[in-house]
């Protein structure tokens, strides 16, 4: 019986994996959150949990010392860059430090290190701090001899997933926009493959590496509406082109005023995204100053953006195609969701149950 710790069981991912891999053969899944209403929903369900900061190296042992696989989905968001920052480090280095010897370590990344959302390779904030997080990760796993596995992940699609419960309801509403025809890769994820890997990690057959955990063959994103339309058991119909919204391109207006340079911020987020890596290096007041101020400007521009909702937006990002690392060997993601159900009498999360 292997016993695997599932880090960061509180966040959505965290808990269906968790639940997914209960009644797998051979695995005993140890869900880990910081406190008991952070598991609550777990529990609710029947499953035991542990409770504790990982952060905190003598809480980190008690958590995952005598465990055989850790897989890490723990992830510090408080919108504080430079808090967010020293928090996640924190994470990785107690992780390693804590688990026992030998023991693979899997710890959960994004393909948003790719920055797929631009012409050229410049990730946004979320994507660099990965990519710095796994460097980091990799040496420390080195110098102790556990087995490294970086799992890139898609868009992760699953029964507890905000992006498929959006999707859903973009369905039912018949309102659906998708760039190219939904002919373009969606580089999503099922949480089912997410938990194959983990099992193929526990059962020692992959090498440890660094894998993009999409969807493989890949499904374009008219495959997914065209899954979740037949689950609904209703039609998908798309809107028809002189109904969407096409982003706008450029900086338009130029102006200096910082409430116009807000502005631009607030209508394109990939820049903006880019620069909140850059304010972590700058004082918290100045941190919370910015944020605060940017806020505003948002939520006017979402208000403005009310008056004109005659279009569709696009339901989806329009990424760029990216060539995928496969994790190997994987079944299609009908099978593997087949393979690893949840519960049959599973009680529903409420969306702030699973933060």
């Amino acid at each position: 019986m292997k016993r695997v710790a599932i880090l960061g069981a509180n966040g959505q991912v965290g808990v269906e994996v968790s639940l997914r891999l209960r009644d797998v053969e051979g695995i005993e899944v140890v869900p880990i959150a910081r406190n008991l209403s952070g598991s609550a929903f777990l529990r609710s369900n029947g499953m035991e949990c542990r409770h504790g900061r990982i952060s905190n190296p003598a809480e980190a042992r008690s958590l995952i010392g005598d465990c055989d696989v850790v897989v890490n989905f723990a992830l510090s968001n408080t919108a504080i860059p430079r808090a967010d920052r020293d928090m996640n480090r924190q994470i990785v280095r107690n992780l390693v430090a804590a688990a026992k010897p030998g023991v693979s370590i899997v710890f959960a990344s994004t393909i948003m290190v790719y920055a797929p959302g631009m012409k050229f390779w410049l990730p946004d904030s979320y994507g660099l701090e990965k990519l710095i997080a796994e460097r980091m990760f990799r040496r420390l796993c080195r110098a102790s001899r556990h087995p490294a596995f970086v799992f890139r992940l898609g868009h992760v699609m699953g029964e507890m997933q905000n992006i498929t419960n959006k999707i859903c309801s973009e369905i039912r509403d018949g309102k659906v926009a998708l760039p190219h025809d939904g002919l373009r890769s969606s580089n999503t994820v099922f949480t089912a493959a997410i938990v194959e890997a983990i099992v193929q990690v526990a059962q020692g057959a992959p090498k440890p590496g660094t894998y993009d955990l999409i969807t493989s063959p890949q499904w374009s994103w008219l495959d997914v509406y065209k899954y979740y339309a037949a689950q609904l058991g209703l039609p998908l119909r798309l809107a028809p082109a002189e109904q969407v919204r096409h982003p706008k391109s450029g900086l338009g207006s130029p102006g200096a005023s910082m409430r116009r340079f807000l502005g631009y911020l607030a209508n394109h987020h990939a820049v903006t995204e880019r620069l909140t890596f850059l304010l972590a290096f700058l004082p918290r007041s100045v941190n919370q100053r910015m944020y605060l101020r940017y806020l505003q400007t948002r939520a006017l521009t979402e208000i403005n953006a009310l008056r004109q909702a005659e279009k569709v937006d696009f339901c989806v990002e329009d990424w760029r195609e990216l060539r995928v690392r496969s994790f190997g060997q994987m079944a299609d993601p009908i099978t593997l969701m087949a393979r690893y159900p949840l519960p049959s009498t599973l009680q529903v999360a409420s969306s702030n149950q699973l933060t």
